[in-house]
Protein backbone atom coordinates (compact mmCIF):
# COMPACT_ATOMS: atom_id res chain seq x y z
CA UNK A 1 0.00 0.00 0.00
CA UNK A 2 2.77 2.21 0.61
CA UNK A 3 4.19 1.63 -2.48
CA UNK A 4 1.09 2.22 -4.19
CA UNK A 5 0.70 5.81 -2.24
CA UNK A 6 4.61 6.69 -3.09
CA UNK A 7 3.78 6.20 -6.99
CA UNK A 8 0.48 7.69 -7.02
CA UNK A 9 2.15 11.21 -5.20
CA UNK A 10 4.86 10.64 -7.86
CA UNK A 11 1.94 10.32 -11.23
CA UNK A 12 1.09 13.77 -9.37
CA UNK A 13 4.00 15.33 -9.46
CA UNK A 14 4.14 14.24 -13.06
CA UNK A 15 0.57 15.75 -13.95
CA UNK A 16 2.01 19.05 -12.39
CA UNK A 17 4.96 18.89 -14.66
CA UNK A 18 2.72 18.38 -17.32
CA UNK A 19 1.41 21.70 -16.88
CA UNK A 20 4.74 23.17 -16.14
CA UNK A 21 5.32 26.72 -18.02
CA UNK A 22 8.71 25.51 -18.44
CA UNK A 23 9.39 23.72 -21.73
CA UNK A 24 12.21 21.19 -20.84
CA UNK A 25 10.25 20.50 -17.89
CA UNK A 26 7.20 20.27 -19.91
CA UNK A 27 8.59 18.02 -22.27
CA UNK A 28 10.91 15.76 -20.12
CA UNK A 29 7.03 14.91 -17.92
CA UNK A 30 5.93 14.28 -21.55
CA UNK A 31 8.30 11.37 -22.23
CA UNK A 32 7.93 9.98 -18.68
CA UNK A 33 4.26 10.15 -19.40
CA UNK A 34 4.37 7.88 -22.68
CA UNK A 35 6.61 5.41 -20.85
CA UNK A 36 3.20 4.30 -18.24
CA UNK A 37 1.60 1.48 -19.96
CA UNK A 38 -2.39 2.34 -20.99
CA UNK A 39 -3.75 0.38 -18.14
CA UNK A 40 -1.76 2.03 -15.36
CA UNK A 41 -2.59 4.94 -16.70
CA UNK A 42 -5.93 4.55 -16.39
CA UNK A 43 -5.64 3.29 -12.58
CA UNK A 44 -3.32 6.41 -12.09
CA UNK A 45 -5.71 9.24 -13.58
CA UNK A 46 -9.08 7.85 -12.55
CA UNK A 47 -7.06 7.63 -8.67
CA UNK A 48 -6.48 11.50 -8.98
CA UNK A 49 -10.03 12.13 -10.50
CA UNK A 50 -11.21 10.53 -7.06
CA UNK A 51 -8.94 12.02 -4.70
CA UNK A 52 -10.86 14.77 -2.06
CA UNK A 53 -7.28 15.95 -1.53
CA UNK A 54 -5.59 16.57 -4.80
CA UNK A 55 -5.14 20.27 -5.85
CA UNK A 56 -8.17 21.33 -8.56
CA UNK A 57 -5.61 21.75 -11.20
CA UNK A 58 -3.92 17.91 -10.69
CA UNK A 59 -7.51 16.52 -10.85
CA UNK A 60 -8.60 18.69 -14.05
CA UNK A 61 -5.56 17.63 -15.39
CA UNK A 62 -6.18 14.15 -14.73
CA UNK A 63 -10.12 14.36 -15.96
CA UNK A 64 -8.72 15.18 -19.38
CA UNK A 65 -5.83 13.13 -20.06
CA UNK A 66 -8.38 9.91 -18.94
CA UNK A 67 -10.42 11.36 -21.64
CA UNK A 68 -8.34 11.80 -24.23
CA UNK A 69 -6.95 8.33 -23.01
CA UNK A 70 -10.34 6.77 -23.89
CA UNK A 71 -10.99 8.71 -26.89
CA UNK A 72 -7.46 7.91 -29.05
CA UNK A 73 -6.79 4.19 -27.49
CA UNK A 74 -9.99 2.83 -26.21
CA UNK A 75 -9.27 -0.46 -27.94
CA UNK A 76 -5.91 -0.88 -26.79
CA UNK A 77 -6.28 -0.27 -23.22
CA UNK A 78 -10.21 -0.94 -22.23
CA UNK A 79 -10.52 -4.57 -23.87
CA UNK A 80 -7.41 -5.71 -21.42
CA UNK A 81 -8.96 -4.14 -18.23
CA UNK A 82 -10.13 -7.09 -16.12
CA UNK A 83 -14.00 -7.00 -15.71
CA UNK A 84 -13.27 -5.61 -12.27
CA UNK A 85 -11.59 -3.20 -13.13
CA UNK A 86 -14.00 -1.98 -16.00
CA UNK A 87 -16.59 -2.05 -13.28
CA UNK A 88 -14.47 -0.28 -10.85
CA UNK A 89 -14.30 2.88 -13.92
CA UNK A 90 -17.55 2.74 -14.56
CA UNK A 91 -18.83 2.60 -10.50
CA UNK A 92 -16.49 5.52 -9.85
CA UNK A 93 -17.14 7.88 -12.82
CA UNK A 94 -21.16 7.69 -11.68
CA UNK A 95 -19.55 8.97 -8.24
CA UNK A 96 -17.83 11.16 -8.78
CA UNK A 97 -20.39 12.71 -10.99
CA UNK A 98 -22.47 13.02 -7.73
CA UNK A 99 -19.69 13.81 -4.96
CA UNK A 100 -17.39 15.93 -6.79
CA UNK A 101 -18.00 19.54 -5.36
CA UNK A 102 -15.66 21.25 -8.21
CA UNK A 103 -18.40 22.66 -11.40
CA UNK A 104 -15.74 22.46 -13.40
CA UNK A 105 -14.04 18.74 -12.46
CA UNK A 106 -17.45 17.64 -12.49
CA UNK A 107 -18.22 18.47 -15.73
CA UNK A 108 -15.28 16.73 -17.28
CA UNK A 109 -16.25 14.22 -15.89
CA UNK A 110 -19.60 13.99 -17.38
CA UNK A 111 -17.15 14.24 -20.43
CA UNK A 112 -15.47 10.96 -19.38
CA UNK A 113 -18.45 9.01 -19.27
CA UNK A 114 -20.12 10.77 -22.03
CA UNK A 115 -16.64 9.26 -24.21
CA UNK A 116 -16.87 5.45 -22.46
CA UNK A 117 -20.68 5.39 -23.04
CA UNK A 118 -19.27 6.14 -27.01
CA UNK A 119 -17.15 3.61 -26.79
CA UNK A 120 -19.41 1.02 -25.11
CA UNK A 121 -21.99 1.22 -27.96
CA UNK A 122 -21.53 -1.96 -29.95
CA UNK A 123 -21.76 -2.86 -33.35
CA UNK A 124 -25.34 -3.66 -33.39
CA UNK A 125 -26.03 -0.57 -31.34
CA UNK A 126 -26.88 -2.12 -28.04
CA UNK A 127 -25.08 0.00 -24.95
CA UNK A 128 -23.00 -2.21 -22.56
CA UNK A 129 -23.37 0.49 -19.60
CA UNK A 130 -26.84 0.09 -19.19
CA UNK A 131 -26.09 1.75 -15.60
CA UNK A 132 -25.80 5.07 -17.46
CA UNK A 133 -28.35 5.24 -19.13
CA UNK A 134 -30.15 4.77 -15.32
CA UNK A 135 -28.10 7.19 -14.20
CA UNK A 136 -29.40 9.62 -16.73
CA UNK A 137 -33.17 8.90 -15.94
CA UNK A 138 -32.20 9.30 -12.55
CA UNK A 139 -30.44 12.46 -12.51
CA UNK A 140 -32.98 14.05 -15.22
CA UNK A 141 -35.71 13.47 -12.41
CA UNK A 142 -33.79 14.46 -9.34
CA UNK A 143 -34.10 17.80 -6.78
CA UNK A 144 -30.86 18.33 -7.49
CA UNK A 145 -29.83 21.13 -9.78
CA UNK A 146 -26.23 19.78 -10.35
CA UNK A 147 -27.40 16.07 -11.22
CA UNK A 148 -29.93 17.64 -13.74
CA UNK A 149 -27.33 19.30 -15.29
CA UNK A 150 -24.74 17.23 -15.16
CA UNK A 151 -27.51 14.27 -17.06
CA UNK A 152 -27.77 16.99 -19.87
CA UNK A 153 -24.14 17.55 -20.24
CA UNK A 154 -23.67 13.78 -20.89
CA UNK A 155 -26.63 13.64 -23.33
CA UNK A 156 -25.71 16.82 -25.22
CA UNK A 157 -22.01 15.20 -25.10
CA UNK A 158 -23.07 12.03 -26.71
CA UNK A 159 -26.99 11.99 -27.70
CA UNK A 160 -26.36 8.50 -29.22
CA UNK A 161 -26.05 7.17 -25.97
CA UNK A 162 -29.72 5.20 -26.70
CA UNK A 163 -27.84 3.09 -28.75
CA UNK A 164 -30.85 0.71 -30.67
CA UNK A 165 -32.72 1.59 -27.99
CA UNK A 166 -33.28 5.18 -28.87
CA UNK A 167 -36.93 4.64 -30.42
CA UNK A 168 -37.89 2.59 -27.72
CA UNK A 169 -37.06 5.52 -25.25
CA UNK A 170 -38.19 8.39 -28.02
CA UNK A 171 -40.86 9.58 -25.62
CA UNK A 172 -39.07 9.23 -22.69
CA UNK A 173 -36.48 11.28 -24.37
CA UNK A 174 -38.47 14.02 -25.30
CA UNK A 175 -40.71 14.32 -22.04
CA UNK A 176 -37.21 14.66 -20.61
CA UNK A 177 -36.11 17.49 -22.78
CA UNK A 178 -39.63 19.50 -22.41
CA UNK A 179 -39.54 19.08 -18.69
CA UNK A 180 -35.97 20.99 -18.48
CA UNK A 181 -36.58 23.27 -21.01
CA UNK A 182 -39.97 24.70 -19.24
CA UNK A 183 -37.87 24.51 -15.50
CA UNK A 184 -38.78 28.31 -14.76
CA UNK A 185 -36.34 28.39 -11.47
CA UNK A 186 -33.15 27.91 -13.40
CA UNK A 187 -32.02 29.43 -16.36
CA UNK A 188 -29.16 27.45 -16.71
CA UNK A 189 -30.99 23.89 -17.05
CA UNK A 190 -32.90 25.59 -19.99
CA UNK A 191 -30.44 26.30 -21.76
CA UNK A 192 -28.71 23.03 -21.68
CA UNK A 193 -31.67 21.39 -21.94
CA UNK A 194 -32.13 23.35 -25.49
CA UNK A 195 -28.44 22.73 -26.69
CA UNK A 196 -28.79 19.22 -25.09
CA UNK A 197 -32.35 19.01 -27.54
CA UNK A 198 -29.96 20.55 -30.92
CA UNK A 199 -27.70 18.01 -30.42
CA UNK A 200 -30.26 15.37 -30.68
CA UNK A 201 -31.82 16.85 -33.98
CA UNK A 202 -27.81 17.26 -35.37
CA UNK A 203 -27.12 13.43 -34.58
CA UNK A 204 -30.59 12.63 -36.10
CA UNK A 205 -30.40 14.73 -39.23
CA UNK A 206 -31.23 12.33 -41.83
CA UNK A 207 -34.33 10.85 -40.02
CA UNK A 208 -37.39 12.48 -41.03
CA UNK A 209 -39.95 11.17 -38.98
CA UNK A 210 -38.08 12.21 -35.90
CA UNK A 211 -37.46 15.62 -36.79
CA UNK A 212 -40.83 15.89 -37.20
CA UNK A 213 -41.95 14.02 -33.69
CA UNK A 214 -39.78 16.30 -32.01
CA UNK A 215 -40.72 19.47 -33.75
CA UNK A 216 -42.80 21.06 -30.75
CA UNK A 217 -39.25 21.43 -28.52
CA UNK A 218 -38.33 24.43 -31.36
CA UNK A 219 -40.64 27.03 -29.87
CA UNK A 220 -39.07 26.65 -26.40
CA UNK A 221 -35.86 25.86 -27.99
CA UNK A 222 -36.29 29.73 -29.64
CA UNK A 223 -37.42 31.14 -26.49
CA UNK A 224 -33.93 29.28 -24.97
CA UNK A 225 -32.03 31.13 -28.01
CA UNK A 226 -33.24 34.42 -26.92
CA UNK A 227 -32.86 34.42 -23.40
CA UNK A 228 -29.32 33.12 -23.15
CA UNK A 229 -28.04 35.82 -25.17
CA UNK A 230 -29.74 38.02 -22.58
CA UNK A 231 -27.87 36.54 -20.14
CA UNK A 232 -24.48 36.40 -22.59
CA UNK A 233 -24.52 33.27 -23.42
CA UNK A 234 -24.46 32.85 -27.00
CA UNK A 235 -24.27 28.93 -27.19
CA UNK A 236 -27.47 28.19 -27.72
CA UNK A 237 -27.36 30.57 -30.40
CA UNK A 238 -24.64 28.44 -32.19
CA UNK A 239 -26.76 25.78 -32.29
CA UNK A 240 -28.99 27.48 -34.04
CA UNK A 241 -26.73 27.98 -36.54
CA UNK A 242 -25.35 24.71 -36.51
CA UNK A 243 -28.90 23.48 -37.07
CA UNK A 244 -29.83 26.06 -40.37
CA UNK A 245 -26.56 24.52 -41.74
CA UNK A 246 -27.04 21.04 -41.35
CA UNK A 247 -31.10 20.38 -40.86
CA UNK A 248 -32.50 23.18 -42.14
CA UNK A 249 -36.04 21.34 -42.70
CA UNK A 250 -36.56 20.89 -38.78
CA UNK A 251 -36.83 25.15 -38.66
CA UNK A 252 -39.38 24.81 -41.49
CA UNK A 253 -42.79 24.13 -39.15
CA UNK A 254 -41.34 27.50 -37.55
CA UNK A 255 -39.30 29.22 -39.98
CA UNK A 256 -41.50 32.68 -39.32
CA UNK A 257 -40.35 32.49 -35.73
CA UNK A 258 -37.00 31.93 -36.68
CA UNK A 259 -36.65 34.50 -39.17
CA UNK A 260 -38.18 36.75 -36.72
CA UNK A 261 -36.57 36.34 -33.57
CA UNK A 262 -33.00 36.36 -35.63
CA UNK A 263 -34.20 39.43 -36.89
CA UNK A 264 -34.74 41.26 -33.86
CA UNK A 265 -31.33 40.41 -32.18
CA UNK A 266 -29.73 41.08 -35.23
CA UNK A 267 -30.94 44.46 -34.54
CA UNK A 268 -30.55 44.29 -30.97
CA UNK A 269 -27.24 47.14 -30.55
CA UNK A 270 -27.73 46.09 -26.74
CA UNK A 271 -25.98 42.59 -27.57
CA UNK A 272 -22.61 41.82 -28.77
CA UNK A 273 -21.66 42.60 -32.16
CA UNK A 274 -21.03 38.29 -32.54
CA UNK A 275 -24.46 38.05 -31.09
CA UNK A 276 -25.81 39.89 -33.37
CA UNK A 277 -23.51 38.59 -36.37
CA UNK A 278 -24.71 34.65 -35.12
CA UNK A 279 -28.34 35.79 -35.35
CA UNK A 280 -27.87 37.13 -38.71
CA UNK A 281 -25.33 34.29 -39.79
CA UNK A 282 -29.08 32.12 -39.37
CA UNK A 283 -30.56 33.81 -41.89
CA UNK A 284 -27.70 33.74 -44.37
CA UNK A 285 -26.92 30.37 -43.83
CA UNK A 286 -30.90 29.46 -44.61
CA UNK A 287 -30.45 31.20 -48.01
CA UNK A 288 -27.72 28.60 -48.78
CA UNK A 289 -28.97 25.74 -47.47
CA UNK A 290 -33.19 25.80 -48.08
CA UNK A 291 -33.02 28.89 -50.73
CA UNK A 292 -36.31 27.55 -51.57
CA UNK A 293 -37.95 27.58 -48.42
CA UNK A 294 -36.57 31.08 -47.44
CA UNK A 295 -38.08 32.72 -50.70
CA UNK A 296 -41.47 31.98 -49.36
CA UNK A 297 -41.33 34.35 -46.26
CA UNK A 298 -41.53 37.89 -46.23
CA UNK A 299 -39.54 38.18 -43.17
CA UNK A 300 -36.21 38.07 -45.39
CA UNK A 301 -37.46 41.24 -46.82
CA UNK A 302 -36.46 43.04 -43.59
CA UNK A 303 -33.26 41.72 -43.26
CA UNK A 304 -31.79 43.49 -46.53
CA UNK A 305 -31.79 47.31 -44.55
CA UNK A 306 -30.32 45.19 -41.91
CA UNK A 307 -27.47 43.96 -43.72
CA UNK A 308 -26.91 47.19 -45.34
CA UNK A 309 -26.81 48.95 -41.90
CA UNK A 310 -24.51 46.48 -40.80
CA UNK A 311 -22.15 47.50 -43.38
CA UNK A 312 -21.91 51.14 -42.69
CA UNK A 313 -21.34 50.32 -39.00
CA UNK A 314 -17.69 51.98 -38.90
CA UNK A 315 -15.51 53.36 -36.36
CA UNK A 316 -14.77 57.07 -37.49
CA UNK A 317 -11.51 57.13 -39.43
CA UNK A 318 -10.42 59.74 -41.64
CA UNK A 319 -7.91 57.81 -42.79
CA UNK A 320 -10.45 54.66 -43.71
CA UNK A 321 -11.01 55.31 -47.40
CA UNK A 322 -6.90 56.07 -48.01
CA UNK A 323 -5.99 52.62 -46.42
CA UNK A 324 -4.96 50.00 -48.38
CA UNK A 325 -5.87 46.54 -46.75
CA UNK A 326 -8.23 45.89 -43.90
CA UNK A 327 -6.50 45.75 -40.46
CA UNK A 328 -7.31 42.37 -38.90
CA UNK A 329 -9.76 43.17 -36.04
CA UNK A 330 -11.85 44.84 -39.42
CA UNK A 331 -12.12 41.21 -40.43
CA UNK A 332 -14.53 40.52 -37.68
CA UNK A 333 -16.22 43.91 -37.64
CA UNK A 334 -19.78 44.64 -38.31
CA UNK A 335 -19.42 46.06 -41.87
CA UNK A 336 -16.96 43.33 -42.72
CA UNK A 337 -19.62 40.79 -41.79
CA UNK A 338 -22.79 42.84 -43.41
CA UNK A 339 -21.09 42.88 -46.54
CA UNK A 340 -19.90 38.91 -46.85
CA UNK A 341 -23.73 38.12 -45.53
CA UNK A 342 -25.25 40.34 -48.30
CA UNK A 343 -23.41 38.29 -50.59
CA UNK A 344 -23.65 35.35 -49.20
CA UNK A 345 -27.44 35.22 -49.72
CA UNK A 346 -27.62 37.48 -53.21
CA UNK A 347 -26.00 33.70 -54.14
CA UNK A 348 -28.04 31.88 -52.26
CA UNK A 349 -31.33 33.38 -53.39
CA UNK A 350 -30.51 35.28 -56.71
CA UNK A 351 -29.03 38.34 -57.31
CA UNK A 352 -32.45 39.02 -59.17
CA UNK A 353 -34.47 38.87 -56.28
CA UNK A 354 -31.96 40.56 -53.75
CA UNK A 355 -31.67 43.53 -56.21
CA UNK A 356 -35.00 45.00 -55.87
CA UNK A 357 -35.45 45.06 -52.04
CA UNK A 358 -32.47 47.24 -51.76
CA UNK A 359 -32.62 50.23 -54.37
CA UNK A 360 -35.00 52.21 -51.99
CA UNK A 361 -32.50 51.70 -49.04
CA UNK A 362 -29.66 52.45 -51.15
CA UNK A 363 -30.94 55.53 -52.01
CA UNK A 364 -31.88 56.48 -48.42
CA UNK A 365 -28.51 55.43 -47.21
CA UNK A 366 -26.82 57.74 -49.37
CA UNK A 367 -29.32 60.41 -48.74
CA UNK A 368 -27.78 60.57 -45.04
CA UNK A 369 -24.82 62.71 -44.31
CA UNK A 370 -24.86 62.71 -40.68
CA UNK A 371 -24.55 59.42 -39.42
CA UNK A 372 -21.29 58.31 -41.76
CA UNK A 373 -19.03 60.54 -43.98
CA UNK A 374 -20.53 59.88 -47.37
CA UNK A 375 -17.35 58.95 -48.92
CA UNK A 376 -17.67 55.68 -46.60
CA UNK A 377 -21.25 55.04 -47.32
CA UNK A 378 -20.81 55.25 -51.02
CA UNK A 379 -17.85 52.96 -51.00
CA UNK A 380 -19.13 50.14 -49.22
CA UNK A 381 -22.61 50.46 -51.30
CA UNK A 382 -20.94 50.56 -54.41
CA UNK A 383 -19.06 47.73 -52.97
CA UNK A 384 -22.93 46.52 -52.64
CA UNK A 385 -24.29 47.40 -56.28
CA UNK A 386 -21.40 45.70 -58.29
CA UNK A 387 -21.77 42.17 -56.49
CA UNK A 388 -25.26 42.18 -57.05
CA UNK A 389 -25.53 43.31 -60.80
CA UNK A 390 -22.75 40.78 -61.19
CA UNK A 391 -24.87 38.03 -60.40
Amino acid sequence: LTAMADQQQQFYILLGNLMSPDNNVRKQAEETYDTILGQNKVTFLLQAIRDASAAEEVKQMGAVLLRRLLSSSFEEIYPGLTLEMQTVIKTELLTSIQQETSPNIRKKVCDIAAELTRNLIDDDGNNQWPEVLKFLFDSVNSDSVTLRESALHIFWNFPGIFGNQQQHYMEVIKRMLVQCMQDQENPHIRTLAARAAASFVLSNESNSALLKHFSDLLPGLLQAVNDSCYQSDDSVLKSLVEIADTAPKYLRPNLEATLQLCLKLCADTNLTNMQRQLALEVIVTLSETAAAMLRKHTAIVAQIPQMLAMMVDLEEDDEWAMADELEDDDFDSNAVAGESALDRIACGLGGKIILPMIKQHIMQMLQNRKSRPLMEVQIHLRLCFIMLMNR
